[in-house]
């Protein structure tokens, strides 16, 4: 076993298919491994997957009820209805309410959109919500990544004389909500390219299909929009493969030339000076959208996304980044008391960890949890209480649905809801104490030990002298990494650490140096100051990396990124 007690699994090899991608994309044998290790066996496939185009993506009215959403959208455009877009305070719900919002201008309409407020409302549609935009004359409201739950709240929308159109992109619910069209790519039957679309993705979908029946050919302004489709689907965390991988591959190019105002000035905010690629938009851009809905109100994410004025644009994205920097001092203080909880309780004992703090903030809890269910690798459940109400947030491990494990306890919540990996909560705190035996319990009885012990896919195998410059800038073919498309992970046996020596702040990084015997390498590890007194100088470990180049100096030389170290031997 490993330092980090993680369980290395190497990838299965397939020399004869290595050869016949080598051969047809001409890439080395190594590169032609990874794709096969991402699923990726056809050459069709693997051509669409390195060459993303446009012309791949599926026709939009391969979605159900997709022609009944434009057709109804562009009725209302004939009678000059007010049509509202009702969105969600995530990044992926601002981005596709700022799309739909844009397109819906583009054809001329009278559109407004509506975000709700993470805590005073929740997620989807509520009855507030649907009363206000009644009483504001609107006659047609148009979802975007949420409604497809929402039976109750859409049946009063259309008791009060309005039409609504869903576009969502969650599971499908037992009972659909009565509701003149829904769109949901996981209403697709059969096997699709579409169903792993983030909801901006289907927002996209239905902005082409808009252009598609009302008879317009402006490709330029539908390609203008795929900045907010890639900003939405990687944070959203879904699969960067397929449909999903065209997206960010066009919508990145768009990002890095800062055409839209707000981008530009988060960008500056942010201090990201390389090109932007998935990476930059996981740390720098979406931390900040979400920041809004987080603390205070996700519309003036959405402000900044619209706005074509540059002083206010530079000011929403400076007001953002003030906002991030509170979330992060919040949750830099939440997870220093969860931390010493976990130790004091010795949580890390039981199957799932369950904890709950006075005023630990519900917009950041959630983040918190997240960095517990990594660094503990146990499923986590975090609750914040104030005023006698308490809002949790829970994340979940590979491989274990923490939202069913909820489901045990359903009847004990106010609200509910979520899915596999995380899901959120309310619940009056007098009834905390059941829910933790509850949840304690049902986890003793589901949880296996196996599943405890998190699992390190490694692709390749590696020699030093096999790692150089070329092959590193032919992994560049593979970005953007994300869900469904890890970074590559490479593993090299019995190296001998000769040189070691801490860096950063307070020694929290380790710098070694390796030699196989014909070639030594340098190597840095992120994180790795805590294994500074356990290594030996002149000993032998197998080590796990990612492969970057290091520009130091003007000379372009192979480093690798360490992502685990274990003694020799072990396994």
């Amino acid at each position: 076993m490993s330092y980090f007690n993680k369980k290395w699994q190497l990838a299965k090899q397939d020399p004869e298919r290595q050869k016949s991608f080598s051969s047809h994309f001409k890439v080395s044998p190594m590169f032609a491994q990874i794709l096969l290790n991402r699923g990726i066996t056809g050459i069709e496939e693997a051509e669409k997957f390195l060459s993303p185009k446009l012309s791949y993506l599926r026709d939009p009215f391969e979605i159900p009820h997709m022609k009944e959403a434009a057709a109804r959208i562009l009725t209302a455009r004939e009678r000059g209805e007010k049509v509202a877009v009702y969105g969600d305070y995530d990044v992926d719900g601002v981005t596709a309410t700022v799309l739909l919002v844009e397109t819906l201008k583009y054809l001329g309409m009278d559109v407004s959109y509506y975000i709700p407020h993470r805590y005073d409302e929740g997620y989807g549609l509520n009855e507030t919500a649907i009363r206000k935009l009644s009483a504001e004359k609107v006659n047609l409201i148009v979802t975007v990544d949420c409604g497809v739950s929402n039976v109750a709240e859409i049946g009063l929308a259309k008791s009060l004389g309005m039409e609504v159109v869903v576009t969502d992109h969650h599971n499908i619910p037992p009972t659909l909500p009565p509701a003149f069209a829904i769109v949901d790519p996981k209403l697709i039957k059969e096997p699709h390219p579409s169903k792993t679309l983030a909801g901006v993705g289907v927002a996209f979908k239905l902005a082409w299909a808009l252009f598609k029946s009302a008879g317009l050919k402006d490709k330029e302004a539908l390609v203008n929009l795929m900045d907010l489709v890639a900003l939405g689907t990687v944070a959203d965390v879904v699969p960067l493969t397929g449909e999903n991988r065209i997206f960010v591959y066009q919508g990145l190019q768009l990002l890095n030339q800062k055409k839209r105002l707000g981008i530009k000035h988060l960008i500056e905010v942010a201090k990201i000076s390389k090109s932007i690629g998935s990476h930059q938009i996981n740390f720098g851009l979406a931390p900040r959208l979400n920041a809004a809905g987080r603390l205070e109100h996700a519309s003036s994410a959405a402000e900044l996304l619209l706005s074509k004025d540059p002083f206010e644009s530079q000011q929403i994205a400076a007001e953002l980044n003030r906002i991030n920097i509170r979330r992060q001092g919040i949750g830099s203080d939440i997870r220093e008391e969860v931390f010493a909880l976990i130790e004091q309780e010795r949580s890390r004992e039981n199957k799932v960890i369950f904890l709950a703090g006075k005023q630990w903030h519900p917009g950041v809890i959630g983040i918190v949890a997240s960095r517990v269910a990594e660094e503990c690798y146990r499923p986590v459940v975090l609750v914040g209480v104030e005023n006698g109400v308490a809002r949790g947030s829970a994340r979940s491990i590979e491989g274990f649905s923490v939202f069913a494990l909820l489901k045990h306890a359903e009847d004990l919540f106010l609200d509910f809801g979520g899915h596999e990996g995380a899901a959120g909560f309310s619940i009056e705190t007098s009834k905390l104490g059941e829910l933790k035996e509850r949840l304690q319990a049902a986890a003793e009885k589901q949880l296996s030990a196996e599943l405890l012990v998190p699992v390190l896919g490694v692709d390749l195998e590696l020699h030093f002298t096999e790692i150089a410059s070329v092959f590193i800038k032919e992994l560049g073919r593979l970005e953007s990494y994300g869900e469904g498309n890890p970074v590559p992970v490479f593993m090299s046996r019995e190296v001998i650490l000769t040189d070691l020596r801490k860096v950063g702040a307070k020694g929290m990084h380790l710098k070694f140096v390796f030699s196989d015997g014909e070639k030594s390498m340098e190597a840095i590890g992120f994180g790795f100051g805590i294994l500074a007194e356990v290594l030996d100088l002149d000993k032998t470990y197998d080590i796990a990396y990612n492969l970057s180049l290091n520009d130091y100096g003007g000379y372009e030389n192979p480093q690798l990124s360490m992502v685990d170290i274990r003694e020799s031997g072990s396994n």
